[in-house]
């Protein structure tokens, strides 16, 4: 938790939810596992949700920080209407203390060290139409800390014929959960490490309260799934820790849930670390596929590794370069050589394996 430095207006800020008003005058902010207790003029440790006035407001509602088109692989999300445009839009802070975050000149800011301007939640779809884009994500930061303007984002997109995206962390409370991606088309969380050791000292939270959101995601809503895991060297790359990673994805969400190996680069608190050797995610993807997780990406470097193929046949569906789609043989969801039903989102529409 921080204090604010300078506080905005009362009339200018937007009334948060997941609150509520503790005996001794501290507002309780139940959005994500935190729990930040904050006194008046406090901030939570995301640095938006502040105390003013024992009322809790969200400074990141209506201020974008960062607006940019990026193609939808960049997300990454490979099985969610490949090839096309994401208008992509973030705001200052975060729940998660991340040494390496490669974001962080926004995550790491408050609200009033950014350049951000007013965008309404009924302008951003008519500005990803404006640039041909076919969705909406929340990325570059954390969209938990502002959830109340990613739903009236989310609102607006559905009434426009746009889908919408989650890129998270997946550190969230029960009580917000539903209120937020009951609303939401697509996510990819981000799985930073399998162990308690590396959440705790490397991004200063926990583990299983991200376990238990992925599984909550999986059973309990419509929302497209996919996972990254990037892989920092002497940190989380350990080939035993990859393969408990990757069982236990196979066994609590399923095969058919697409899994990123991506590779880090030295940024923020970790420029001591190397960058992450191709060869690690090469072996990584191996020992995935080798648990019989069907659909295993590599990104942050140049190699087939983000082509999507057939898990029954082995035929190449979805040739890409980087983030680039170079061919797309995918046909009504299925492997045009062997029939195979091809887990995603394809032109719109979900294609689940199984269905007649």
């Amino acid at each position: 938790m921080s204090d604010l430095r300078v506080l905005q207006k009362t009339d200018v800020l937007h009334e948060a939810r997941w609150w509520e008003l503790e005996a001794d005058g501290r507002v309780h902010c139940f959005l994500c596992p935190r729990h930040c207790r904050l006194r008046d003029g406090q901030a939570g440790f995301c640095f938006i949700r502040v105390n003013q006035h024992g009322r809790l407001y969200s400074l990141g509602y209506g201020a974008p920080a960062a607006l940019q088109v990026d193609p939808i692989e960049k997300k990454p999300l490979n099985h969610f209407l490949p090839g096309t445009k994401v208008f992509s839009m973030g705001t200052a802070g975060c729940n998660m203390g991340c040494f390496f975050c490669q974001n962080w000149d926004i995550s790491k800011s408050h609200q009033d060290q950014v350049n951000s301007q007013h965008v309404s939640p009924e302008d951003v779809p008519l500005l990803a139409q404006k640039y041909g884009c076919d969705s909406i994500a929340f990325t570059y930061n954390e969209p938990t800390i502002w959830g109340e303007y990613v739903i009236d984002i989310c609102k607006a997109a559905k009434r426009a014929g746009l889908k919408t995206v989650m890129v998270t962390n997946g550190y969230i409370t029960r009580e917000a959960f539903h209120d937020i991606y009951d609303h939401v088309d697509a996510a990819n969380v981000d799985l930073k490490a399998f162990t308690e050791k590396f959440y705790g000292k490397i991004t200063l939270t926990h583990l299983e309260p991200v376990l238990e959101m992925l599984q909550w995601l999986k059973a309990e809503t419509k929302v497209w799934l996919e996972i990254t895991n990037l892989m920092i060297p002497t940190l989380n790359d350990d080939p035993a820790e990859t393969r408990k990673l990757a069982e236990w994805i196979g066994s609590n969400l399923g095969p058919d849930v697409p899994l990123h190996f991506t590779a880090f680069h030295p940024d923020f608190k970790l420029q001591d670390k190397p960058k992450t050797p191709a060869e690690t995610l090469h072996k990584a993807r191996a020992i995935a596929r080798e648990v019989g997780l069907h659909y295993v990406y590599e990104g942050n470097i140049f190699s087939d590794g983000g082509n999507t193929s057939c898990p029954e046949c082995g035929a190449v569906l979805i040739r890409r370069s980087w983030h680039e789609v170079l061919e797309n043989r995918l046909r009504d969801g299925k492997c045009v050589d062997c029939g195979e039903r091809i887990e995603g989102v394809w032109d719109g529409g979900r294609v689940t394996v199984g269905e007649g």
